[in-house]
């Protein structure tokens, strides 16, 4: 499903839910109808339309839920109805050791209403076949839903996810290079810096259920990349944050200083660098390792400088500024690195340990 025809269908409705949802009830009525006739037909639909989720991970983890739910439920109902009739009682007891035994288990909540329901079911319609054919017709129903959604997924996932990391690495080169303006990008840098950890986690998350999915296989190579750089990237933005505290806790003509707004700036446009080379099909003119370069002789050099001119409690706190810079910087180099280097394969690196082994046992022989 491409991305145009998916917005068309939803001005009618017909969402990407809904179509998961009708396909993987149908399909589950269908085949416990070819496998088993009549009976019970309605518990493979029921739970692939409960489970069905808007990722394949939050599904597995409903469908899970509502199997140990179903599980438990079954057989605490078959040894309550075995002693007791259906009645106020049975039901009482039945309840009380099902979601007894499901909370001190520390079950999820899910799985914990699921065992009073199908327990309560159980019991009424007291027969073991009742139970037999709920678990499998259950089981059914959530490998049909979980198949369902690993094939018809939102369209160019991959794509999205991408431009969320280049969004959330663009809104924190602005949040960096607002911390030491005196204009109105230094109000909005709080706000920049928050909404790039969310576009960040939100594109780690989003990567993270890609996987699960079929589609994945087409860029599994691009997707391995973009998780290391999301990764890196994560990274810088908790320093970013570190230097936003330090910063905030500068006088104001340490803060707001034109050389300081020079190292800052410097150090940002590393960031947005790295963000258009990695996470962007435009062309990048410039050079990373050169701004890398600059920013670092710009660190450098101004910290140098500052330390004949300021008291010694000043250059403390801008010690950890410039310490913060620079990791930014060895951060972003690391992440330039890990996606150049191309890992060998499995079979070629126990090949080359199995030789420096030898190797070293020829020159301990030696020695």
């Amino acid at each position: 499903m491409n991305e145009g025809l998916q917005d068309r269908l939803e001005k009618f409705g017909l969402s990407l839910y809904m179509i998961r949802v009708t396909i993987a009830a149908s399909l589950s009525w269908l085949a416990v109808h070819s496998l088993h006739g009549d009976s019970y037909l309605y518990f493979a639909p029921l739970a692939a339309i409960l489970i069905t989720q808007g990722s394949v991970k939050a599904s597995l983890e409903k469908g899970i839920y509502r199997l140990m739910g179903v599980v438990l439920g079954g057989i605490v109902s078959l040894l309550v109805g075995h002693f007791f009739d259906v009645g106020a009682l049975s039901i009482l007891l039945m309840l009380l050791i099902g979601i007894g035994v499901a909370t001190a288990c520390r079950i999820n909540i899910q799985a914990v209403s699921q065992v009073g329901v199908t327990s309560v079911l159980a019991l009424t319609f007291y027969q073991d076949p009742y139970i037999v054919w709920r678990v499998a017709e259950t089981l059914i129903g959530v490998l049909i839903a979980l198949i369902i959604n690993m094939i018809i997924v939102p369209p160019g996932g991959f794509v999205k996810v991408k431009r969320l990391a280049l969004e959330g690495t663009q809104q924190l080169a602005d949040a960096l290079t607002g911390l030491a303006a005196e204009s109105s990008s230094s109000k909005q840098a709080p706000e920049r810096l928050v909404r790039s950890g969310q576009l960040l986690a939100k594109s780690d998350k989003q990567q993270k259920e890609l996987h699960y999915t079929l589609s994945h296989y087409q860029c599994r190579s691009g997707l391995r990349s973009l998780t290391q750089a999301t990764s890196h990237l994560q990274k810088v933005h908790r320093y970013v944050k570190e230097i936003a505290e330090e910063i905030s806790l500068l006088p104001a003509h340490y803060a707001a200083a034109d050389w300081m707004t020079e190292v800052v700036t410097a150090t940002a446009d590393c960031i947005a660098l790295y963000g258009t080379k990695t996470l962007s099909d435009a062309e990048c003119t410039r050079s990373l390792p050169e701004a890398l370069r600059r920013a670092r002789d710009l660190q450098f050099a101004w910290f140098s400088e500052l330390q004949g001119q300021c008291s010694l409690t000043a250059v403390r706190d801008l010690g950890a500024v410039f310490s913060h810079l620079n990791r930014v910087l060895e951060e972003i180099e690391r992440a330039d690195y890990a996606a150049t280097v191309i890992p060998a394969p499995a079979s070629v690196r126990s090949g080359s340990a199995r030789a420096v082994h030898l190797v070293k046992r020829g020159l301990s022989h030696k020695l």
